[in-house]
């Protein structure tokens, strides 16, 4: 999916007009009674890092945009397989440009039952070159309430983050499991064991939000 045809109004926009931008996933930060829940990654993608600790990565709930789905509908079925919820759509006042990990604009795109008014795009480069690759990757990512208690049934865990400490949680590059189990504004809901010497960091949706909150977004 080309992101400047799921997206049109932003065709206008220097930062983004005669690129070829694939959309290739749907994100969204969720939202239940002032909580703020992130995805755990799976262990497949836990990596070691040079002191032997174990990094696992913490992530917003979404995924990849299947054949025929649109951003609604996909956005949707991540939320129901990965949180067993209905999400309500928060309409943001603006939708962040993320590239290169740094907030390069802010948009004001018109709201839309058909087009979705995202919290961010985050831009990435292409995993291949060649002359077919586009100038970028995408993500939109959301902000979403649920109706109900998220139930995590395929991802490896959650991390709640109570609303008071998204500042502070964030104002860290890294959580050690100790830190998190000891502080009274955290809590893990795991569905698979952590082996010991678990750290953890934000990653894609959370990193690009990571950088909202230290902007000061609220």
């Amino acid at each position: 999916m080309d992101l400047l045809d799921a997206y049109p109004s932003l065709k206008q926009n220097v930062s983004l007009a005669n690129h070829r931008i694939t959309l290739i996933g749907v994100s969204t930060v969720v939202w239940n009674a002032g909580r703020a829940y992130f995805e755990i990654s799976k262990p497949k993608y836990w990596r070691q890092d040079n002191d032997g600790n174990t990094l696992v990565g913490i992530g917003g709930i979404g995924g990849s945009i299947e054949a025929g789905e649109s951003v609604l509908s996909c956005l949707r079925r991540e939320i129901r397989e990965e949180l067993g919820a209905q999400p309500v759509l928060e309409i943001p006042e603006v939708t962040y440009l993320i590239r290169d990990w740094a907030i390069l604009d802010t948009l004001n795109l018109p709201p839309s039952r058909k087009r979705p008014t995202p919290l961010m795009i985050i831009l990435m480069p292409p995993q291949l070159g060649g002359a077919q690759a586009p100038d970028h990757v995408a993500i939109v990512s959301f902000c979403t309430r649920l109706r109900s208690e998220p139930a995590p049934h395929d991802v490896a865990g959650l991390l709640r983050v109570e609303g008071s400490t998204v500042s502070e949680f964030f104002s860290q590059d890294q959580w050690g499991l100790e830190e998190i189990e000891n502080h009274p504004g955290l809590a893990l809901q795991l569905n698979s064991a952590l082996p010991s010497g678990v750290r953890f960091f934000p990653t894609l949706t959370a990193r690009a939000f990571q950088l909202l909150v230290r902007a000061g977004y609220q």
